[in-house]
């Protein structure tokens, strides 16, 4: 801004702010803070006050750079509003922990808008001119998020790594997967010998490892848009992409939930793997039944009628790793809980009424 024309208003910056509050000049100077940041950094104001904006950079553990991008784009008037994620560290003396998630959000200071002070609120003597985007200034105020905001934050970051982690792994491994079944296949050309056969059916288990370690790695996540999706049409579909031989389906509702497909999908697969798996193990051929449950919790079932699960063993199949099946990978049912509980669901197994394992969902939302 001009000299002796409109200058920030002290008065007009921090007027109804609960939360701290930093005035930022054209010039990336700090030309304000309110009292509450001051009571919150335990900086005084004669350091913070024409000092660049840098000096923030003092309370400030993780993400003061992204902070310090977001204030130029807004000077700049690249952008009308930003919003940065920092972790705070302050003073022993100041009155909050040293260490406080916080979101910190820029926006322009325009005199048309309203900060067009004077007298004795004006800040300095001197400030600089108005950006060409008409910017006069940027307004930072911070506030925390609170301790289960901050914590699916983390969460969500967590999973990314994981998800990218895994994706490394699996493709490092598919590389010498895909040399040894090379070999394998050469070697199947020059002889014959039941110990071939053996190490593809390792390989093919391997395989099977990878796609469910990637599949794991994604269903852990908090499911984002939910759609309507029709039970019983969308398990046709389902089956039909699952190697299922002799078994058979039987729909019994007409039941509408909202669910992400995707991972729906991938929730019917693995039970439908499962209940054929442990079916032909004891050479029988499976039924699969799919209903409604009516009652206080609504919800839907999985039921089969093959060799069951053992009351003892039912808080188990559901870990890493767990499988009674010879050529199981043990993520399965693994996936098929994190899918549930990503939507928000309960999962439970129990007795089914032929005699089979009964995998029942509630706590989802039905369709009218």
């Amino acid at each position: 801004m001009a000299r002796g024309e409109g200058r920030i208003d002290v008065e007009s910056v921090s007027r109804n702010q609960m939360e701290p509050v930093v005035a930022v000049d054209t010039d990336g100077t700090v030309a304000f803070a309110n009292e509450r940041f001051y009571a919150i950094s335990g900086l005084a104001e004669e350091t913070v006050v024409g000092s660049d904006f840098a000096v923030f950079g003092r309370i400030v553990e993780a993400g003061f750079e992204a902070l310090e991008t977001a204030v130029k784009s807004v000077l700049s008037g690249d952008s009308t509003a930003e919003r940065v994620e920092l972790s705070m560290r302050h003073p022993e003396e100041a009155p909050v922990p040293r260490r406080l998630p916080a979101e910190a959000r820029a926006t322009p200071i325009r005199l048309e808008d309203g900060f067009d002070g004077g007298g004795a609120d004006e800040v300095g003597d001197e400030t600089a001119d108005a950006t060409d985007d008409g910017v006069d200034g940027v307004i930072v105020s911070l506030r925390k998020i609170g301790t289960r905001k901050a914590y699916e934050r983390q969460l969500e970051r967590q999973n990314e790594r994981l998800e990218e982690f895994a994706g490394v792994v699996a493709h490092d491994l598919r590389n010498p997967l895909n040399v040894a079944e090379g070999h394998l296949e050469l070697a199947g050309e020059e002889c014959e010998s039941t110990h071939l056969e053996a190490a593809e059916t390792a390989l093919g288990r391997m395989w099977r490892i990878i796609d469910d370690t990637l599949t794991l790695a994604k269903q852990g996540q908090y499911v984002g848009t939910n759609e309507h999706v029709s039970l019983s049409t969308f398990l046709e579909q389902c089956w039909a992409t699952v190697d299922t031989g002799d078994a058979t389906l039987t729909l019994e509702t007409e039941l509408t939930i909202e669910a992400d497909p995707d991972r729906l999908r991938n929730l019917f697969e693995n039970l439908i793997r499962n209940a054929v798996e442990h079916g032909s193990a004891h050479d029988n051929s499976v039924t699969v039944r799919v209903g409604a449950i009516d009652g206080i919790e609504s919800g839907f079932y999985v039921a089969d009628d093959g060799p069951g699960i053992p009351p003892e063993e039912r808080e188990q199949v559901f870990d890493l790793g767990y499988s009674t099946a010879e050529a199981g990978t043990g993520y399965g049912l693994s996936i098929v809980r994190w899918i549930a509980e990503a939507h928000g669901w309960d999962v439970a197994v129990t007795d089914g009424e032929d005699g089979g394992a009964r995998f029942e969902f509630t706590g989802v939302t039905v369709v009218e």
